[in-house]
């Protein structure tokens, strides 16, 4: 998959259509006129902005449409309404539906996919393909009602008579075994990656490291060598394995096994409420223990010789670059979207400029994968940078007083391959900067300010 752009609407903070490009300005048409679509598209896109002004929401929107795509005909279907999540800051918005898509191209073939819900229903979904320089409709639908292009072949009134009111026609169809739709689920559900660098996401995705490497999904030396571009002093690294004692097993079974009772939907009982689950990932324990408890132990280099530490005894920087890099290289051998709230979390500079290194250079990224990511870093910005950010690849949020976020780019302002954006950047001449009143910190360090405020 390459995506060509995200668009989104009435979605926490982003109350207008914002749409996150990654075509470059020489893509004019439809196709690009050598057909080859990663000369035309960019392989990173970083969003800047002052906190609280929207960046993560970019990553939220991205994370919700692909949760929509692999749940709404599965665990959510069985839900009292869908977890819309619209902008509460004026009191249209809140009753208003919610608008995701996505141009993407997949197999060669350019689509447009999107969606509008609001909490209880699915209001319009609809799917385009371009063989041409026109779009060709292979679905639209308005509420239960829809409407099919010849092209769209395999029986899909079928799949639409079977489609809940809450469900994604997309999503019920590609369960049921149609062809193309079942290939563009797997895309949206396996192409696309979201990392939001949370303690909770960062330990879910090293445990997935520790059983892929103990079930040999994982090429342990794809770690090691990961380990040692860092330079973090891990000479080595692999995976501890302990039985766990028969009376810890048998109460944990006994625990799921009532947990899953009371779990088990019912009239009296809603389905699931997870909102922030991963979508590809249930957070409910497996009725089957494992009978062996796994960690990872790295071998780190002393002066006396090599000793054994284990996972909870390393760095946050260590086991951020670990849980953030294995993914990235996932995604640059088989191709998609890798996407990361705020790169730079207990990252150093240098780490990340790695990463983007990894996205930004074919001779590393062979398959056209991406990578969308939020930072404060702005020597990413600098042309001091090996990786500097191209203006097609930079863009901005901000949030007006209002509360509402715009999303922009740095290519909508005049450049020149000499400026320092970096600092133009950090001048406000871009915008997207904090409005600070520093004024109030005399009012919380001065006494006699502070007794002036009280009074």
């Amino acid at each position: 998959m390459i995506l060509l752009r995200f668009r989104v609407e009435n979605h926490r903070s982003i109350r207008d259509e914002a749409e996150l490009s990654l075509t470059r300005p020489t893509l004019t048409t439809v196709r690009p006129k050598d057909g080859n679509w990663v000369d035309a598209t960019t392989r990173v896109a970083g969003v800047y902005g002052a906190n609280a002004s929207g960046k993560s929401t970019v990553v939220d929107s991205i994370e919700f449409f692909q949760r929509m795509v692999v749940r709404s005909a599965t665990s959510w279907s069985l839900r009292k309404r869908l977890p819309q999540r619209p902008f509460r800051l004026t009191s249209g918005s809140t009753y208003e539906p919610s608008a995701y898509s996505v141009d993407f191209v997949l197999d060669d073939v350019r689509y447009q996919y999107g969606f509008e819900v609001n909490e209880n229903a699915v209001l319009q979904e609809w799917l385009y393909d371009y063989p041409s320089t026109k779009h060709r409709v292979l679905f639209e639908r308005q509420g239960d009602e829809f409407k099919f292009g010849r092209a769209l072949v395999g029986s899909p009134r079928l799949h639409a008579a079977a489609t809940g009111s809450r469900s994604l026609f997309l999503s019920k169809a590609a369960g049921n075994g149609h062809d193309l739709l079942r290939r563009l689920f797997n895309a949206f559900t396996h192409q696309i990656v979201v990392a939001d660098f949370s303690e909770q996401d960062r330990n879910r995705r090293l445990q997935q490291i520790t059983e892929g490497i103990a079930e040999e999904e994982i090429d342990l030396n794809d770690v090691k060598t990961l380990l040692r571009v860092a330079d973090i002093g891990i000479t080595d690294v692999g995976v501890d394995e302990s039985e766990i004692p028969e009376d810890v097993r048998e109460l944990s079974n006994e625990l799921n096994e009532f947990f899953h009772r009371r779990r088990k939907p019912g009239p009296d009982m809603p389905a699931e409420q997870d909102d922030h689950a991963d979508p590809t990932h249930d957070k409910r324990p497996s009725l089957k223990i494992d009978l062996i408890r796994r960690a990872l132990m790295f071998q780190h280099a002393g002066n006396d010789g090599v000793f054994p530490l284990p996972l909870g005894s390393q760095s946050t920087g260590t086991l951020s670059w670990l849980s953030l890099a294995l993914p990235a290289l996932t995604i640059l051998r088989s191709g998609g979207v890798l996407v990361v709230d705020e790169i730079d979390a207990s990252l150093h500079p240098q780490l990340s400029q790695v990463i983007l290194r990894m996205f930004k250079d074919p001779d590393y990224n062979h398959t056209g994968a991406q990578l969308i990511f939020t930072t404060h870093d702005t020597f990413l910005l600098s042309n001091q940078s090996d990786s500097m950010l191209a203006p097609e690849e930079t863009w901005f949020t901000e949030k007006a007083r209002d509360g509402a976020t715009s999303l922009f780019s740095l290519a909508d302002f005049p450049t020149r391959a000499d400026q320092n954006f970096a600092k133009r950047y950090l001048d406000g001449r871009y915008g997207a900067v904090p409005r600070t009143a520093r004024s109030f910190l005399a009012s919380l360090l001065d006494p006699e300010a502070r007794e002036t405020t009280d009074a």
